[in-house]
């Protein structure tokens, strides 16, 4: 272990001072402007981050947020010390790693409650990712303490948890502060066209949807039975397999397929007042707790209905796409390179045959849309570009995956306001009712 790296353990915080001490003590390194005082500021100012929860998808957020040239990172917080060892090894030639050039060891906090450490400093922005059963309490923090936040997708496991996130969003509006929601197709060039297209009745009346994130199976080469050694308590090994855990992601359909959830509900311009289907958990049952694959619709105020598969099973063919059908034409993607998702919009098929008429197709440079994402975070802190809030479609596109869950879960018709209501909350099993690893 690395002696000079911060250790904050939820004891260290809960018996005394020294939690606020620890948050407060690695400022001093700083030189930074005041988080509220960063929008409006010179465009060339650099947005210095605290970045929370240091795996794949951080690394990557933490490098696009650098690469923008207009952000550093200068402090860093994980649950695992090995996480944070990790960051200080050298690069490998072409490594998409962010630099880290502001960082230093003593500015690196570990264990359950160190992102008080970073809520708690000088930083301007947050950037968070760690697992999103996490995620409503990292945000309220942030937000209390004034900070600009990136936070990755889904925002919350539970009702619960959008009810905390709601409630931190609305104080983050009338603070004017910057929550960009790692929802990326919101950020691509392609998806904002075809959505601009149909609001402007490009595929007149939308009769039907549909969206699929059908994969297969994830992780298979780093699940690993409880160990003592690597894992001493069974909170570490949850954490260490988050995804698994549904107190922890939400189950898949909540952490992956939000994305193509969401792409329905922007496109209609409205959330589902309903859903039922089901699902069930028949060929990955060696680890956590969380189903393999989910069938459901979702009722629309308007009539319209949207059906969603979400599969993660191995040898399955893969289909990632979202379809909005209408009476004059239809929103069609793929999961394709690049961040288009090959988006267009076609018109009717001719009843003789022949090919429909192509209305659009993204046809400009790369549309790069995490890259977008991050560069439009960091001009909104900066105040040398558009304002973003996107905590409240984050949240709500967050619990339209839930109603899905829960649907599929119980069997039944679950209507959305009383799913609302009822402020259901997910958290670790008793051993006794673990499934079996």
């Amino acid at each position: 272990m690395n002696r000079k790296t911060n250790v904050l353990t939820r004891r260290q915080f809960m018996q005394s001072s020294a939690g606020l001490a620890a948050a407060s003590s690695i400022a001093g390194g700083f030189t930074i402007v005041k988080a509220e005082a960063v929008r409006g500021t010179a465009s060339n100012s650099m947005v210095e981050v605290g970045w929370i929860g240091l795996g794949g998808r951080g690394t990557r957020d933490a490098y696009l947020l650098e690469k923008t040239g207009k952000a550093k990172i200068v402090a860093v917080a994980d649950y695992f010390q090995y996480r944070v060892d990790r960051l200080f090894t050298p690069l490998e030639p072409g490594a998409e790693r962010p630099a880290l050039a502001g960082l230093d060891k003593k500015n690196a906090f570990v264990g359950v409650d160190a992102y008080k450490a970073i809520t708690g400093s000088k930083v301007d922005a947050v950037l968070m990712v760690t697992p999103p059963g996490f995620r409503p309490e990292h945000f309220k923090a942030a937000v209390a303490a004034k900070k600009h936040v990136f936070m990755e997708k889904p925002l919350a496991v539970d009702t619960f948890g959008c009810h905390v996130i709601g409630e931190a969003g609305r104080a983050a509006t009338a603070q004017k502060l910057t929550v960009v929601v790692g929802l990326q197709r919101h950020y691509s060039k392609a998806y904002r066209r075809c959505k601009e297209l149909i609001d402007q009745g490009a595929i007149g009346e939308v009769v039907m949807a549909h969206s699929a994130y059908d994969t297969s199976d994830l992780w298979r080469d780093r699940r690993a039975k409880p160990d003592k050694a690597k894992w001493p308590t069974r909170m570490d090994y949850e954490v260490e397999h988050w995804y698994f855990f549904k107190w922890l992601s939400g189950d898949h359909i909540v952490e992956q397929n939000i994305h193509n959830i969401d792409v329905i509900n922007w496109m209609l311009g409205q959330y589902p007042v309903r859903a039922y289907g089901a699902g069930n958990r028949r060929f990955r049952k060696d680890i956590g707790d969380i189903y393999d694959n989910f069938n459901l619709v979702y009722e629309y105020a308007n009539g319209v209905t949207s059906s969603n598969t979400c599969i993660q099973v191995d040898t399955v063919q893969g289909d990632v796409l979202e379809t909005i059908r209408g009476t004059k034409g239809a929103f069609t993607t793929t999961a394709g390179r690049s961040g288009t998702g090959d988006a267009r919009i076609e018109g009717v098929r001719p009843r003789r045959g022949g090919e429909a008429p192509l209305i659009y197709k993204y046809e400009g440079p790369e549309d790069r849309y995490n890259d977008q994402e991050a560069l439009a975070f960091v001009d909104s802190v900066l105040g040398a570009g558009e304002h973003r809030d996107d905590t409240d479609y984050g949240m709500k596109s967050t619990f339209t995956a839930i109603l899905g869950r829960e649907a599929a879960y119980r069997r039944q018709i679950i209507e959305w306001e009383a799913l609302w209501k009822a402020k259901d909350r997910l958290t670790m099993k008793p051993l006794t009712e673990t499934a079996k690893r």
